[in-house]
């Protein structure tokens, strides 16, 4: 089995248990939500945008929330994912790019800064859901083609890295023409969109020097993105996508095979459905060594 992860934490300087820490992270969670307008009780009227207060409790609470050690990190967005992640997806169907562009970039920023859908098995479980996640990869690669306000510590490499998410994760019957769930004409945009934000930033001139060095340094995922969006139209069909979901869908859920027994697991844990197991044995150790901490009823 692999070794069990600590279950405590420094924070300016003082020892905590996980579990001191437990209580406060679905409130938090929850607050984020709020503050970005998501939850279904208090929704963003119709063309009304986020107001500056808003947007500063926004910006205030992701700094503070990134400097947490790691692991409360991870267990933050996997509460936030459990459980907002829908709300979000509504949120991002409703708002306007014309009318409510803070609170349409604040959406994307914040599902941009969600960990790698590999590591976060809700982020996974909510691009596989054909209904959960539906139109979002539309919406998401759309916004990078109108343009959105980049909100720091994201960017266009984050929006990039999302967009890439999508199309790796979610189905690609989803899109008009089956070869991935964006559809044939806003990849098109898009692939001229980053190319264009490539190319102004390789030119001294066209950026501030600030700015240039802030885009240079995700230039990486902007070029990963342009890789991507050509594999897919040249390989028939969704054969592209087809192949690389496969293969991250073999390293992902099985935990006995992945980290620890290597035995096949076909036993998922009931309340979260995220991870698969041999037998109890293996449940009861994964739960005592850390799993107790990320599980989280979804609606998804």
């Amino acid at each position: 089995m692999a070794p069990a992860k600590s279950n405590t934490l420094t924070v300016n300087g003082r020892q905590y248990t996980l579990s001191e820490f437990m209580p406060e992270v679905v409130p938090l969670a929850k607050e984020l939500a709020s503050n970005a307008r998501l939850l279904a009780d208090s929704p963003l009227p119709v063309d009304i945008d986020l107001s500056e207060v808003e947007q500063r409790e926004v910006q205030a609470q992701i700094p503070a929330i990134l400097i947490l050690p790691p692991q409360v990190i991870s267990i933050f967005w996997s509460a936030f994912a459990s459980a907002h992640l829908p709300a979000l997806a509504s949120a991002l169907r409703r708002l306007s790019h014309a009318t409510q562009r803070q609170a349409l970039s604040t959406a994307i920023q914040i599902l941009s800064l969600l960990p790698d859908p590999k590591e976060n098995p809700y982020f996974r479980k909510f691009l596989r859901s054909p209904t959960a996640s539906k139109g979002i990869p539309n919406i998401v690669a759309n916004a990078f083609v109108q343009g959105t306000t980049w909100k720091r510590p994201s960017g266009p490499g984050h929006h990039c890295t999302l967009i890439i998410h999508t199309l790796f994760w979610c189905d690609p019957k989803d899109g008009d023409d089956g070869k991935a769930c964006v559809d044939a004409g806003i990849r098109t945009a898009l692939a001229s969109a980053v190319q264009s934000l490539l190319e102004s930033i390789n030119d001294n001139n066209a950026l501030a020097p600030d700015k240039a060095r802030e885009f240079t340094l995700q230039r990486v995922e902007m070029e990963r993105l342009l890789g991507v969006l050509q594999g897919i139209d040249s390989m028939p069909g969704s054969h592209f996508l087809d192949s690389t979901r496969g293969y991250l869908v073999g390293q992902v859920d099985d935990v006995c095979g992945g980290d620890m027994c290597g035995e096949e697991a076909e036993m998922w844990c009931s309340k979260c459905k995220t991870v698969r197991y041999c037998g109890e044995k293996c449940q009861a150790w994964h739960w005592k060594n850390g799993h107790k901490f990320a599980c989280f009823k979804t609606d998804y």
